[in-house]
């Protein structure tokens, strides 16, 4: 089967479905709070030993995991399925970063458009701007004494674990059952890489435009 195109729905057994529920949030929980990008060679691994760990929280998973062990194309649909909440994560923190990267950036109006946007992104991007706060794109100048304080940051990461559906708000105050407290640094490199994804993107969008 293909990594994380397994569907949910393809599951038919009730008690299946629940493991892959579980492994599935689990795995998104890995990767805002421990690894933000595991490598796939290490899915088979790390997806079983996440639905492990869900299972043994649960009354008679154990004995319905140990039945999936037994029946390896199930098995390779499980850890296919619970590995597809990685990509998920990372799609859904791209997807805000394309809607918040032109008015958090100022990379909007008709002074900005052709060479004059690329000089732009240039420096943004090449320089490492990008990660400054007070950014002036007019001026193309920054607060250079506040790396990575840049408000897209803190709104994704907000966005993401802390709003209204947020994981990280309902677990609570407590550090040692709320693993998204204080921003660890997993969630802060999930949100640089989906606000550079969407620079990558924006930049072919206005080259196509332009040329």
């Amino acid at each position: 089967s293909k990594l994380g195109k397994t569907s949910l729905a393809s599951f038919e057994s009730t008690n299946i479905h629940h493991l892959a529920k579980l492994g599935h949030h689990c795995l998104c929980q890995h990767v805002a709070t421990i690894e933000a990008f595991p490598f796939p060679v290490d899915k088979d691994e790390l997806c079983w030993k996440l639905v492990q760990e869900s299972a043994v929280k649960e009354p008679g998973l154990e004995q319905v995991l140990a039945e999936v062990e037994k029946e390896q194309n199930t098995k390779e649909r499980l850890l296919d399925y619970i590995w597809g909440a990685a990509t998920q994560v990372r799609g859904e923190l791209i997807a805000k970063a394309r809607l918040a990267v032109p008015t958090t950036y100022g990379l909007q109006g008709e002074s900005l458009k052709g060479n004059a946007l690329f000089d732009v992104l240039k420096w943004l991007i090449q320089q490492g701007k990008l990660i400054h706060s007070g950014i002036n794109t007019k001026s193309m100048t920054c607060d250079e004494s506040k790396p990575w304080k840049n408000p897209i940051f803190l709104w994704l990461i907000k966005m993401q674990w802390w709003g209204p559906k947020g994981e990280g708000r309902h677990l609570g105050s407590d550090p040692a059952t709320n693993p998204y407290l204080n921003a660890p640094a997993t969630m802060l490199a999930l949100v640089a890489t989906a606000v550079c994804h969407s620079f990558g993107s924006y930049t072919l969008h206005q080259m196509v435009c332009y040329y």
